[in-house]
């Protein structure tokens, strides 16, 4: 046993002798550790690495790869520089960076490779399928975390735990919806109050019998309180704001109180409204432009309200294309629905022609993620789908159609109802 301990130790100094006080070349140090720290709030990866030394170092690169490859996307001008922010990058997307330093030695270049970082934000964490036909529209979420979805195809309200697990349905019809094209699909709405009592507004579709609107109040256990007829043409969305409710039908706007009641009668301006919600105790609405006076919208925009009547908006956004073939990022096409984080001035908008939810910040665009199909981050916002198209009558007929909802819970955790898919959706706060 000490005769293979000094012999290894002789071994070791036979190969180190040679090295002894000399410095060892920069390029060939250990790689330099790298962090990343990925934010959903600024669409941004704030990197941070060890220095390296300054002895020969030429220039380095920050590099990015979201395949395979890294390209190089920033210049590293001193060997003192540790810090960058790779900002307007897209959700959902898995990143990857690394730092390449540049030393000069006897005319040759030598690269130093730091560790390698990854990451995102708005990652897909789960999704979970409805019953077929269901084709859900309107999400919402109580306190306690319990997903309540609500779809043109079905009068029940499908239930879900946060991770995707199936509750119990609560049935609120047995009759055929009655849906509508507007702007997007119109069919049954859902709200929940501060106390978790669950709203539903819906049309139901009688032969030969223009639509007629109801809705329903459903106890936190799940026990029906009450089904009541409304007023008006088509009722297409509710609001809860404390102990006011307000529900729009065609171009009038409803207050009631929470026994059903009604309070007070809006007339509101007959516009094409997508999705009706509150953001920091306003009326805001996604809104498709009319196109009846010169200098009016090309796109649609989400309007914020200063009043029930909409007399007055104040913010609005989204933009105008810059050209027919423009797609590119906050140019809304028939959105459908959006969710509202007030915390930090985010607006999360189901951007349905566009196949991808869209985020704004304070009014402007900040980041998006999505495409068309069946695969996992895709939806499926556009489809057939059976419409009145004549309110006196009932008539129905098949439509091509856009649909979505969205909605968010108290974590920040995002979750969209994926119409044509028949399926939720979960993404990262």
């Amino acid at each position: 046993m000490h005769r293979l301990f000094f012999f290894l130790a002789a071994t070791l100094v036979a190969c180190i002798g040679p090295f002894a006080g000399k410095k060892v070349s920069p390029w060939l140090a250990d790689p330099p550790m790298l962090k990343a720290t990925f934010s959903s709030e600024e669409a941004a990866a704030h990197l941070v690495w060890y220095p390296v030394s300054s002895a020969g170092f030429l220039y380095g690169e920050i590099q990015r790869a979201t395949g395979d490859e890294f390209a190089a996307i920033a210049r590293v001008e001193s060997a003192a520089d540790t810090t960058f922010t790779d900002t307007d990058l897209l959700a959902n997307t898995q990143y990857r960076y690394r730092v390449v330093s540049f030393f000069g030695a006897d005319e040759t270049v030598h690269e130093l490779v730091s560790t390698t970082a990854a990451g995102g934000f708005h990652h897909r964490v789960a999704s979970w399928a409805l019953a077929e036909g269901t084709a859900p529209t309107r999400l919402a979420i109580s306190r306690n975390g319990t997903v309540f979805v609500v779809g043109v195809g079905t009068g029940r309200v499908d239930r879900f735990d946060p991770a995707g697990r199936s509750l119990d349905a609560w049935v609120y019809t047995t009759e055929p919806l009655a849906c509508m094209e507007t702007s997007a699909l119109d069919g049954p709405a859902l709200a929940l109050d501060d106390e978790d009592h669950l709203y539903v507004v819906y049309n139901l579709h009688r032969p030969s019998q223009k639509p007629e609107a109801f809705w329903a109040k459903f106890a936190p256990d799940g026990r029906l309180l009450w089904t009541r007829p409304l007023a008006g043409l088509f009722a297409r969305h509710i609001v809860i704001d404390g102990d006011a409710i307000y529900i729009e039908s065609i171009s009038q706007l409803q207050l009631f109180d929470q026994a059903g009641k009604q309070q007070i009668q809006y007339a509101i301006p007959a516009l094409l409204v997508a999705s009706l919600r509150l953001w920091q105790g306003r009326f805001a609405a996604l809104i498709e432009p009319l196109a009846l006076r010169a200098g009016d919208w090309q796109a649609p925009r989400l309007v914020v309200y200063d009043d029930p009547q909409r007399a007055a908006a104040s913010r609005v956004i989204g933009r105008d294309p810059k050209s027919h073939q423009d797609r590119g990022s906050g140019l809304l096409l028939r959105p459908t629905d959006f969710a509202v984080d007030e915390a930090t001035d985010r607006a999360f908008v189901v951007n349905a022609g566009h196949s991808r939810v869209e985020v704004f910040q304070q009014g402007h665009y900040l980041t998006r993620w999505g495409e068309e199909g069946v695969a996992d981050d895709q939806f499926r916002f556009t489809g057939p789908f059976q419409v009145v198209v004549d309110m006196a009558t009932g008539e129905a007929d098949e439509r091509e159609v856009v649909a979505g909802g969205i909605a968010r819970d108290a974590e920040g955790f995002i979750y969209v109802a994926d119409t044509f898919n028949d399926r939720i959706q979960k993404f990262q706060p």
